[in-house]
């Protein structure tokens, strides 16, 4: 009937969760099981790639019955057909809002500097190509700077919310992109959330100094330079023979052909029996490995956010991190932080904080109390609801 109020449809974007997701296919997972119960005013429309992920999805939201629908699409987000035919779709099938849990929007959608017809809510998890030197060289977004920062600007001056997931972000961004106020103001900050499988349920207690059992110290991450691996195995050189039982490495996380220089500088050192590179792992293995590790490592130059850290404190993992980007914001007073500006070499400071704290289990205790406490905080729950309340 005319004038009657139509029910209005959000699109939500999944074609960023792959059968093997990344970070963000995780966060756009997180999310869509949990959107379109927070809002039933909504109906959904849900994008999708993978057949897989559509099937895994629809057992996820099969309560909410006929107000989701699934939509396929045989182009990706980066796609230029993505840009040229997803505006078409949007003003057929009445969307109201396009979420959007990554920057690539279609850019032809939504005017830029002004609301149009269908509003966007985009997220831009960081910026790390644009404020970090040389973090990745053989990286495609390396290559492309240029094309990056163009689709950043855009999503900035296009979406009439932009969601980021740290305080460090939301200033690396305005400052990188040069926003202005207006553009600042539609910026929000809203935490990640963390996967409920990571818990301290049945986790071995801080073992004392006079056990004489290994220790092992974990990284969680890709091998990108930014990430600081050679230092952290630098580090573990340096600390042999000074505990009064063996340290081992395991470095989780795929191997990456493109940066060797940890696996050479394992070689180099002499250390290989002590250091392990598990390569691409099962969820189930990164679940186990945070819960029977003694303490977690993330020399990382900068993080966005820095989900390992919070993983770990759930998992009841003591945490030794640096203050890169986000990880102190993240981390708070629950983790044990190595500056990474100082006079002396990282790899020496690295290695005497892992002494330190393995020489003082106390130390250890504190941090997996302080770091229980402070994971917790970190739900998807909370994150699609402080989201959910934007649309």
């Amino acid at each position: 009937m005319r004038g009657e109020k139509r029910e209005p449809v959000a699109v939500f974007d999944a074609r960023w969760i792959k059968p093997t997701p990344s970070g963000i296919g995780v966060c756009a997972r997180e999310l869509i099981i949990r959107l379109p119960f927070l809002r039933p005013d909504y109906r959904f429309i849900v994008l999708y790639q993978d057949e897989a992920v559509r099937e895994a999805l629809a057992k996820r939201l099969s309560a909410a019955g006929d107000r989701v629908r699934f939509e396929a699409l045989p182009y990706g987000p980066f796609s230029p057909w993505s840009q040229i035919r997803l505006p078409l779709l949007l003003r057929r099938w009445g969307a109201t809002l396009f979420h959007a849990p990554n920057f690539q929007i279609p850019f032809l959608a939504f005017p830029a500097g002004r609301s149009g017809r269908i509003r966007c809510l985009a997220t831009i998890h960081d910026v790390i190509p644009l404020v970090v030197p040389d973090y990745a060289p053989s990286s495609r977004t390396a290559k492309m700077r240029g094309v990056y920062r163009f689709c950043l600007r855009q999503a900035a001056r296009r979406a009439d919310a932009l969601l980021t997931v740290s305080n460090c972000s939301r200033r690396d961004l305005t400052k990188a992109l040069k926003l202005g106020e207006r553009d600042q103001a539609r910026i929000h900050v809203i935490y990640n959330g963390v996967d409920e499988a990571f818990h301290a349920d049945g986790r071995a207690s801080i073992r004392a100094l006079s056990d004489p059992a290994p220790r092992t110290l974990l990284y969680v991450g890709r091998m990108d330079p930014y990430k600081n691996i050679p230092a952290l195995v630098q580090a573990l050189a340096g600390i042999r023979g000074k505990l009064p039982f063996p340290v081992r490495l395991v470095v989780a996380g795929p191997t990456d052909e493109r940066y060797p220089e940890a696996s050479q500088l394992v070689r180099q050192l002499g250390i290989a029996e002590a250091v392990e590179f598990t390569g691409s792992i099962p969820f189930r293995r990164l679940v186990e490995l945070y819960r029977t590790a003694d303490l977690l490592v993330h020399p990382s130059c900068y993080e966005g956010f820095g989900l390992q850290l919070v993983e770990a404190m759930r998992s009841g993992l003591p945490v030794l991190c640096t203050d890169g980007g986000s990880a102190a914001e993240i981390a708070g007073d629950a983790a044990r932080i190595v500056p990474l500006q100082s006079t002396c070499d990282f790899a020496d400071r690295l290695g005497e904080s892992i002494i330190d704290l393995f020489l003082h289990p106390e130390a250890l205790q504190e941090l997996q109390i302080a770091g229980l406490a402070r994971g917790n905080r970190f739900t998807w729950d909370r994150a699609a609801r402080e989201i959910a309340s934007l649309y």
